[in-house]
């Protein structure tokens, strides 16, 4: 499992973490950061889902002029991966 986080310093860049990991450097800033500290926003089953939706994250706010989600927007991003997982397991077992 992956968390997707934001970090915290000044770039406030999405990326994604193990859901063990304690401290993360931020690549685009060089921020060092407690992972716990960081704003999460999803965790997901794998790094390659990962990297996917942290470019949509990255896409929606450029698009959006946005500098952040809203907490109604984290909930339906939550509520649509959710849906995915279920979606996708129930086909599996099909």
């Amino acid at each position: 499992m992956y968390l997707i986080i934001r970090c915290p310093g000044g770039c406030k860049t999405f990326t994604y973490v193990d859901r063990f990991q304690k401290w993360k450097l931020c690549p685009f800033c060089g921020h060092a950061y407690e992972v716990a500290k960081a704003p999460t926003y999803l965790e997901v089953e794998d790094h390659h889902e990962a990297e996917h939706i942290v470019r949509q994250m990255e896409k929606h706010l450029q698009e959006t002029r946005k500098k952040d989600f809203s907490p109604e927007e984290k909930e339906e991003l939550r509520h649509h991966y959710t849906t995915h997982l279920r979606t996708r397991k129930h086909n599996s077992v099909h």
